[in-house]
């Protein structure tokens, strides 16, 4: 076989004005995937009523036309149903779990519980570090902002769940490191079927507010190591409550 010259390799390459353009992902997009996430970890479940259009663009800081995409586009994959008299319903978690993205090709269990808070420890005290370095003024305004919401809904676990896993996907943004956000977001929804679990105990997730305000505080004083440490302590406060809900859950069913 001949050998090809440079000039035929180059034509049978594609040129770079032939190639379609890298969308960015629409703010009804991230909506509709932060939705997603809540269903297919079971944190909402089927037949139960989501927080209104208000409330979700509120706790996220979207407009509400965003939010009416997002779920516009769930309702025709027949995630999200609108019944009579008003109201938003989870119809079907196959959808979601179709649609869902895999994290990571590990199950969590009650057997590596310590390992993931292991994991997360180690992980999110190195971003932490790398956080208080990057962070911008427009990143703590909308973490703050977040703060504020996430104090008036210490009483309603659901819309609290949308605003904590926002909360965790802004730190992640903020690191402006693809591969470090991936990391921390997939061991985040790893650990959420078990969080729900201590998200309906009373004082968490008051605790949860308290854990995020000193994040923040850390982030604005561009201290690595607080910052670090911070999230150490998030860490461990998520770790506690989750491990003793877990237990009273088993004393309930054994």
């Amino acid at each position: 076989m001949g050998t090809k010259s440079v000039a035929e390799e180059k034509q049978e390459r594609p040129a770079l004005d032939d190639m379609a353009p890298i969308e960015r992902v629409s703010v009804a997009e991230q909506v509709a995937r932060n939705l997603l996430d809540l269903i297919r970890t079971g944190s909402v479940r089927p037949g139960q009523q989501l927080p209104t259009e208000r409330e979700l663009a509120a706790t996220l800081q979207v407009s509400r036309p965003s939010v009416r995409e997002a779920v516009r586009g769930l309702q025709i994959l027949g995630v999200l149903k609108a019944r009579q008299g008003g109201g938003l319903f989870v119809t079907s978690l196959k959808a979601a779990e179709i649609l869902a993205p895999l994290q990571m090709l590990i199950t969590l269990s009650a057997d590596n519980f310590e390992a993931l808070h292991e994991s997360r420890v180690v992980v999110e005290g190195a971003i932490g570090r790398l956080l208080a370095q990057k962070i911008t003024a427009a990143t703590i305004a909308r973490l703050r902002k977040m703060i504020e919401i996430q104090r008036g809904l210490t009483g309603n676990p659901v819309a609290f769940r949308v605003s904590d896993i926002e909360f965790h996907r802004t730190l992640g943004a903020g690191l402006d490191n693809p591969f470090l956000e991936r990391i921390s977001e997939s061991l985040y929804v790893l650990g959420f079927e078990y969080r729900k679990i201590a998200w309906e105990t009373p004082g968490v997730l008051a605790r949860s507010v308290k854990d995020h305000e000193e994040i923040v505080a850390a982030l604005e004083a561009k201290d690595s190591e607080r910052t670090a440490a911070a999230m150490v302590r998030h860490m461990r406060s998520v770790h506690d409550t989750t491990k003793a809900a877990m237990t009273k859950k088993g004393k309930h069913n054994g």
